[in-house]
């Protein structure tokens, strides 16, 4: 190996280590002149190495966060990065390419087994991973975008800004609150109905809204709405099944004397819920309140009509 390339690793691991590493010090150490110590900085900068000189301290140091070393990850600590990878992985090639990354500058035994785990979190569509990147500047930002979209029940595009507050998944989608001007309301946008995503040269003052206040309400990605409270009655066959998760942050259940559960729940509107008790069909009853069992009620009637035609 040559002098040249042992001399760069000396002055690379003194600096790692902490040491105080000055012009002076490299050239006793590595019995040079000044200007070959320039030149090896030179090297070492130009190869992609964040060396900086600082004057405050009379010595060279890497740029903030910047060190040599590997991060040491335990076994349990490997575990959780691999299930997270794994499972995080079927968010698109650019969360994989990121993941990837990651793991080049960890160390770690990758646990054995590992493959054995299986996850389902549904399709992610493809093509959302430029805007979970350009969403995730431009909240930090607090810049406002120029956003192409086309909801589910429209028949087509609409045009506006928005000011983007948080990401959040939910059920295999990925979606993002913002204020919507056309609106002048904040709104929820799924991010696979985005036709385009502009950052604009403006910024908006960030809003006092905590993301968490709004999940706590919301059921699934369904925001928007008046809080309401939802009483449901679920037969004993299904009891276990409704028992062995917390669906809402709200929750809260009760036995019955017939065997059946009750489960009430307080959310923002009824959108939400309303898809999630049609998959309880036909063990589920609506009892409250009546214009959610009239609702209810009505659905039932129209996909009883469809159902008796030939």
């Amino acid at each position: 190996m040559s002098e040249k390339f042992d001399s760069l690793m000396i002055i690379l691991n003194r600096i790692d280590s902490g040491a105080r590493v000055t012009m002076r010090s490299l050239c006793e150490d590595l019995e040079k002149e000044k200007r070959t110590i320039y030149r090896y900085i030179s090297t070492l900068v130009k190869a992609g190495f964040p060396v900086e000189y600082r004057h405050s301290l009379g010595c060279y140091k890497f740029q903030e966060g910047y060190t040599l070393k590997r991060p040491h990850l335990s076994v349990e600590e490997a575990l959780a990065f691999s299930l997270a990878k794994k499972f995080l992985g079927n968010f698109g090639p650019g969360m994989q390419k990121s993941l990837d990354k990651i793991e080049e500058k960890l160390s770690f035994k990758r646990p054995a087994g590992i493959s054995n785990v299986v996850f389902s979190p549904g399709a992610v569509p493809s093509g959302i991973e430029v805007y979970l990147t350009s969403l995730y500047q431009a909240i930090a930002d607090h810049q406002k975008m120029k956003i192409t979209y086309r909801s589910f029940s429209a028949t087509k595009d609409t045009t506006s800004t928005v000011n983007p507050y948080y990401l959040f998944f939910n059920d295999g989608l990925w979606y993002f609150r913002g204020h919507y001007e056309a609106d002048r309301a904040v709104r929820t946008f799924a991010l696979d109905r985005i036709k385009s995503l502009i950052p604009l040269d403006r910024y908006f003052a960030p809003p006092g809204l905590k993301p968490e206040d709004e999940l706590s309400g919301a059921f699934g990605a369904f925001f928007d709405g008046e809080p309401v409270d939802i009483v449901l009655k679920f037969d004993e066959i299904y009891k276990p099944l409704i028992q062995r998760k917390k669906w809402h942050p709200s929750q809260e259940s009760r036995e019955l004397p017939d065997g059946s559960l009750e489960v009430t729940f307080r959310v923002n509107g009824t959108d939400g819920i309303r898809n999630w008790v049609y998959q309880w069909m036909p063990h589920v009853e609506v009892v409250a309140p009546r214009e959610f069992r009239d609702m209810f009620r009505g659905d039932l009637d129209i996909s009883l009509k469809k159902q008796g035609k030939k």
